[in-house]
């Protein structure tokens, strides 16, 4: 009987949520639909730590200065 009252109360707030991004951005929010294996090789990915020569890319490009500060 739990279950059932729980199970309610999760639809709930799952179509609050999606009300919510209805109303301020104008559209429901994304699902993302992945099978098992690329679900884990997705969090594999991104458990890895980052490559430092992208890393010292990235430094150099947020150094520069934005197109409308010049």
């Amino acid at each position: 009987m739990i279950n059932f009252f729980l199970s309610l109360w999760y639809r709930y707030k799952s179509w609050r949520y999606e009300q919510k991004c209805i109303k301020y951005f104008g559209a429901k929010p994304e699902t993302i639909v992945l099978p098992r294996e690329n679900y884990d090789a997705l969090v594999e990915k991104l458990n890895q730590p980052p490559d430092p020569e992208q890393i010292e890319s990235l430094k150099k490009i947020l150094q520069r200065k934005s197109p409308w500060d010049t």
